[in-house]
């Protein structure tokens, strides 16, 4: 099913849309990786798949998985539906679990989507995937120029891999994830 949707997802836009990548050469090619990015839309997904040819596992709010046509993908594709207002703990073990399988996790910081640009206060559940996993996390800045037509244009803009070691977290305490997704935030859109 996940090739099916990238499929699709690589027709579309590449057909109805003009998409710009710039640093495609800092993906890495195997092994555990963070993916994240800033948030407009559920299209978002759409891009990211455009981009990484390995399998992504997404972290999506829960709400999404109470409409049928959503929970459809979202379950094929192996989502990890999370509650955005308390710590789900099996949120938690699921993230963990594909990073130790040693696959792609998507996710949106700032736990919602933000179409100015400018974003919010970053949550540090990154930067505690990042640190107990011992996965880099890659920076994407997704910038979109919509027309009010079909074609529409989308620049991704991917950073370098931010290393574990390089996050500032010695304890692993809240605060200096909290801190870490702070400045991952900053990195994200400094693209």
């Amino acid at each position: 099913m996940y090739k099916f949707v990238r499929a699709v997802s690589l027709f579309y836009i590449y057909v109805f849309n003009r998409v710009k990548v710039t640093g495609k050469e800092n993906v890495p090619s195997d092994g555990a990786l963070i993916i994240c990015a800033n948030h407009h839309s559920v299209f978002d997904i759409l891009l990211l798949l455009t981009v990484f040819k390995r399998r992504i596992v997404f972290m999506a709010k829960q709400e999404l998985f109470k409409i049928p046509v959503m929970r459809f993908f979202l379950k094929r594709l192996n989502a990890i539906p999370v509650d955005r207002e308390g710590t789900a703990i099996s949120s938690v073990r699921g993230a963990l679990k594909a990073l130790r399988s040693g696959e792609q996790l998507g996710i949106f910081p700032e736990g919602t989507r933000y179409n100015n640009g400018d974003g919010s206060d970053a949550r540090g559940g990154v930067a505690m995937f990042s640190y107990k996993c011992k996965a880099p996390i890659l920076p994407i800045r997704l910038v979109y120029k919509r027309n009010v037509n079909i074609f529409n244009r989308y620049e991704i803009r991917i950073g370098k891999p931010v290393q574990p070691s390089e996050l500032g977290v010695e304890k692993g305490s809240s605060e200096e994830y909290t801190a870490a997704g702070e400045r991952m935030r900053e990195g994200v859109y400094g693209l």
